[in-house]
């Protein structure tokens, strides 16, 4: 029987989810699959422009790329997935995730951190949608993954990279 670990890191844009996710992905030896990375890689014109706005993607399209991201891994850190009830039912059902570690930053770090980042989707007024998104969303996933019995497990996430790679560590 082949084990699967698949591990979620869930928090708001800029809680640090892909900087802890690469080094969790290095330590662990799994890929580290990012749907913002998915995404932000594309050569898709349309996709390009979509990510200049606070604009969620469709729950499937999401999902086919991030199928088509973990073919053949059994062992993956995914980073940006899910941001609802649709989507934590497929990581759930669908993917075997059974870990959720969400990344707990005060708002104003978050901000300062996005500004720092200077990409072009993490300007004050998208940053603003993504952020009160997540707020909306967060109940939903936290409740679908209650009714799954997987216990999200928050952490700390503001610190030094490494002082909260520490708390990443010990909650798995």
């Amino acid at each position: 029987m082949v084990v699967m670990r698949r591990i979620v890191l869930f928090g708001m844009p800029g809680s640090g989810k892909s900087t802890q996710g690469q080094k969790l992905a290095a330590y662990l030896g799994y890929p580290w699959i990012s749907t913002g990375e998915i995404l932000r890689s594309s050569k898709e014109k349309w996709v390009q422009e979509k990510l200049k706005t606070a604009e969620l993607f469709d729950d499937t399209v999401i999902f086919q790329l991030l199928k088509n991201a973990i073919n053949g891994k059994n062992n993956v850190i995914l980073d940006g997935f899910p941001r609802n009830r649709a989507q934590t039912e497929m990581a759930v059902n669908d993917l075997g995730v059974k870990e959720v570690i969400e990344l707990v930053v005060p708002e104003e770090k978050v901000y300062a951190r996005l500004s720092e980042r200077g990409r072009e989707q993490d300007n004050i007024s998208v940053a603003k949608e993504r952020i009160e998104d997540y707020k909306r969303m967060r109940r939903e996933v936290e409740e679908a993954f209650f009714h799954h019995g997987i216990e999200i497990k928050r952490i700390d996430g503001d610190g030094t990279i490494d002082e909260v790679f520490e708390r990443v560590k010990e909650a798995l």
